[in-house]
């Protein structure tokens, strides 16, 4: 038995929207460099600069990956999953990270510490004045206006 032909018409068109096996283009296997993780960044501000861990990398977006060194990507994986997720590589640049402070900066720093730990308090508080523009109470201890002075060396560096 033959179907009406708005029957046929209408058949026609539900055989098109039939979903027709596509195949998939092959992509080229890319390896990740040696000593590095891709980190995608999933949290809602626009642009993010990694502070936190030292690396400076910068995310323009949600969804970037960027490639992050190893121990700091497992760092940043385990503390902020609402950040930071495992990423897709495609085949970017690894970053160059900024290296760890050499010996002098730490010379420089042990000599600024020893200096702080002998000035008395009319030092201490032109020193604070001087370089980081805070007033000290003179009336705490001189040993807690030299904790506050070493807490304005870690805060703003050393001068």
């Amino acid at each position: 038995m033959a179907r009406p032909k708005s029957a046929q018409a209408i058949a026609a068109p539900a055989q098109d929207k039939q979903p027709k096996a596509i195949a998939a283009p092959a992509q080229a296997s890319v390896q990740v460099p040696a000593g590095f993780t891709p980190v995608k960044y999933v949290f809602r501000r626009k642009a993010h600069t990694d502070a936190l861990y030292g690396t400076r990398i910068v995310w323009d977006s949600p969804g970037d990956v960027r490639l992050v060194p190893e121990d700091v990507a497992a760092m940043m994986l385990a503390r902020n999953p609402d950040v930071y997720q495992l990423g897709e590589y495609a085949g970017e640049d690894a970053p160059a990270v900024a290296a760890k402070p050499t010996a002098p900066d730490d010379v420089a720093r042990q000599e600024l510490d020893m200096l702080i730990q002998t000035m008395d308090k009319e030092a201490l508080e032109g020193y604070a004045k001087t370089h980081f523009g805070q007033d000290l109470d003179r009336r705490k201890s001189v040993e807690t206006l030299r904790q506050q002075v070493a807490m304005l060396v870690d805060q703003f560096g050393a001068p």
